[in-house]
């Protein structure tokens, strides 16, 4: 039942050390552990000298109950998640803990879908963590204190974005502190773990206060010995997380990049991305095209076995009849060039089939940018293709005096790469709006025409030969990049060296 439920055990220092950042819990003040599990956080109040009738538990299995009670303090037998609303305010002056981590995918949160979205819908809170950090939130009086160690995902994913919104419309960050990643492995629990404290400060009339606020800041530490003594602290006012698109709770970005998101232009006023189409079965009506590496995956998939339509392969005298059109769908790490190798059944009756969205300008020479790959990656896009929605998004220029070659070199350089996969989304997909809001400085005519020869020259050797090696040529574009965007933001030496070491898309 605990797996089924996401119950995780706190290492004792860790609970300790949480809610020793509480401060002092005076006499009469109510602390409540939303989801107490066996006790760990309890105890360590108890042992911090809180007295047991200032302690109130709740949990959904009952088979923590007696364990609890039997340390003296108040239990509830309660789904903490469900038994409460946002009309509810003002209960308790602390609440710590470890919420349990289930996914939409989760038996729990598939049970009960349509009640938890109707409670938490609006913050979009997917995972039952997020929901309690909510929940707990609401139900903390105005200057409580929550103390809580969860997954870290909700600092960066775009899909927490609100959360991160609420928790800065509602709160005080006092301190975010990245916890070991080796935490919990003695129970096989592989997770990024983050310990934060919150006062709550919900008043309209705040936000001044909370946009002044002086967050402290630890970077991923080792070990827990290092909760009380951690190598690097870094202090930030609370302002600054409003800073970065989707306000992201950053932990180590330079005051110069948060600069450089907050004075330049967006890149969307430059370049204008598009959310493709739908086949609604690729199976059938997509082909490879003679001569590609998939086509020749195609042939290899068609057997006895396998009916043939299923693998079709056209040729490129089929492609040029109108019969068919050039689509791009794969994603992937590939940069600057790559040769179209599906194609789209383009009779009368599949059009008829297919989600073409409107006002998406297809068919116009342009940019493709892989939705899913470990490392920002663009490629040149040939007039006359077609997009699928899924992996791919088709980007086109906007303003006319900077070339698509400019914009190639400048999306694949390691400076937006750092940008894109570094700040804004460090998972494996990036997604049109994150694109939309990279800062962008518009070139000189000496780096525009430096850097559209270059790309120009990656892109006619890749064409002969894909195995071309360019390292030569993207050490210069990352340098003239850097360098532009130095010259208007100071970005310091150590952010170049970083990005040599981590952003570059050659080793």
């Amino acid at each position: 039942m605990e797996k089924e439920l996401g119950t995780v055990l706190t290492p004792p220092k860790t609970a300790e050390y949480i809610v020793f950042k509480l401060g002092d819990i005076k006499k009469k003040k109510k602390v409540l552990d939303p989801c107490v599990g066996p006790g760990i956080f309890i105890k360590a109040l108890l042992n911090k000298g809180v007295d047991k009738s200032q302690i109130f538990c709740h949990d959904i299995n009952p088979k923590y109950k007696k364990i609890v009670e039997d340390l003296g303090v108040d239990f509830k037998n309660v789904d903490n998640l469900l038994s409460f609303n946002s009309d509810c305010y003002e209960e308790y002056d602390f609440i710590v803990g470890n919420p349990p981590y289930l996914n939409k995918a989760s038996s729990y949160v598939r049970k009960n879908r349509e009640e938890l979205k109707k409670i938490y819908g609006a913050i979009n809170a997917h995972e039952t963590y997020s929901m309690f950090i909510v929940n707990s939130i609401w139900r903390l009086r105005e200057g409580g204190k929550l103390g809580f160690i969860t997954s870290d995902s909700f600092l960066t994913l775009r899909t927490h974005f609100k959360l991160r919104k609420f928790i800065l419309d509602n709160c005080i960050i006092n301190e975010i502190l990245l916890a070991p990643i080796n935490l919990f492995d003695k129970q096989s629990v592989s997770t990024y773990p983050v310990i934060f404290i919150l006062t709550k400060n919900s008043k309209d009339d705040k936000e001044q206060d909370r946009d002044k606020n002086i967050m402290k800041i630890i970077p991923r530490i080792k070990s827990e010995e290092e909760y009380w003594k951690p190598p690097i602290i870094t202090k930030i006012k609370q302002k600054r997380y409003k800073s970065l698109p989707f306000n992201i709770f950053f932990v180590d970005v330079e005051d110069q990049i948060l600069n450089l998101f907050e004075e330049a232009s967006k890149l969307e006023l430059f370049i204008k991305g598009y959310i493709g189409m739908h086949t609604h079965n690729n199976k059938k009506f997509i082909a490879a095209i003679d001569g590609t590496e998939l086509a020749d995956i195609f042939r290899k998939k068609r057997t006895n076995q396998i009916k043939e339509e299923r693998f079709k392969v056209i040729s490129h005298a089929d492609l040029e009849s109108g019969r068919w059109k050039s689509y791009l769908k794969r994603g992937g790490g590939e940069q600057y060039y790559r040769p179209i190798m599906e194609a789209l059944d383009w009779e009368e009756n599949s059009i008829s089939i297919y989600d073409i969205p409107k006002n998406v300008p297809f068919g116009r020479e342009g940019i493709v940018i892989s939705g899913v790959s470990s490392r920002l990656a663009a490629r040149y896009m040939p007039e006359g293709c077609y997009w699928d929605s899924n992996k791919a998004m088709g980007f086109i220029v906007k303003d006319n005096s900077i070339s698509i070659e400019y914009f190639l070199g400048l999306l694949n350089s390691s400076l937006y790469n750092y940008l894109a996969k570094g700040i804004i989304n460090n998972t494996n997909s990036i997604q049109l709006t994150g694109i939309h809001s990279l800062p962008f400085i518009k070139p000189d005519k000496g780096t525009h025409e430096d850097i559209s020869l270059l790309v120009k020259k990656i892109i006619e050797s890749k064409k002969k030969d894909l195995s071309y090696d360019y390292k030569e040529e993207q050490k210069l574009i990352n340098d003239l990049i850097f360098e532009l965007y130095s010259k208007r933001f100071n970005l310091s030496q150590n952010l170049r060296k970083q990005l040599e070491e981590n952003y570059t898309s050659y080793k």
